[in-house]
């Protein structure tokens, strides 16, 4: 037989668990971080992102109670954070992004982040057409698209650096139906932008678009070879 069911006053109501998020006014206003998102998208041929993240040796909160959000006068929208404290931002609307800030629960003070600019490149499709393209669209979006007051956000690039475990990157094309290979030296002094402080870099070179090759020599990586823009 079924038990009798409880009478309705013994049935516990748990509270609502939340969050408070606070506006932090240290951060840059949302609204000219959107508008680097937004000349990004319309003018940068989808060859650069930016990289956001949480530096956790600076940010006093643990990542897994670290909670934030892009808070305008209209509605939150929720931030995401991966295991390495990694995060995009929303883009939004021009005006809704007048009245928004980040929402965090961190206590002011106690979160840093940063934000990188990033080549969307693979390494294994990098020829010397997209080194050129990517200076010459970098170029222009510094110093014609942006406000002065953004460039400091998008540093002017002079080149694209190569890193790798081991140096034996070598760039391939095909002239009068012979296949070429040009291996490529490491730059003296570069220093992969990810090396931690007291470490040492990976082994780098540089490629800058003013090479004498054609635009077809591509990129043979080694595994693990990563790209970033030589600042």
């Amino acid at each position: 037989m079924a038990s009798p069911a409880a009478p309705a006053s013994d049935t516990q109501v748990l509270p609502a668990v939340r969050t408070e998020l606070k506006r932090d006014g240290a951060v840059l206003p949302y609204a000219q971080l959107n508008q680097l998102l937004s000349k990004l998208r319309q003018h940068g041929e989808g060859l650069f992102r930016m990289d956001f993240r949480v530096i956790p040796e600076k940010t006093k909160k643990p990542l897994a109670e670290l909670r934030m959000a892009v808070r305008s006068d209209e509605a939150d929208h929720p931030i995401k954070l991966d295991a390495e404290g990694r995060f995009d931002l929303p883009l939004l609307p021009d005006a809704e992004a007048k009245t928004a800030d980040l929402a965090t629960n961190a206590a002011k003070g106690e979160l840093a982040v940063n934000g990188t600019v990033k080549l969307t490149t693979p390494p294994e499709q990098l020829d010397l057409a997209t080194v050129r393209r990517i200076m010459q669209v970098g170029r222009k979006l510094r110093e014609e698209l942006l406000p002065f007051y953004l460039r400091w956000l998008f540093p002017r690039g002079q080149g694209v650096r190569i890193c790798s475990d081991a140096p034996t990157w070598e760039l391939t094309w095909t002239e009068n139906g012979q296949l070429l290979g040009l291996p490529l030296q490491p730059a003296t002094g570069e220093r992969e932008p990810e090396t931690k402080k007291g470490e040492a870099s990976r082994p780098c070179t540089v490629l800058t678009g003013q090479e004498n090759w054609p635009d077809a020599a591509r990129l043979v990586p080694p595994p693990g070879t990563k790209l970033s823009i030589k600042l």
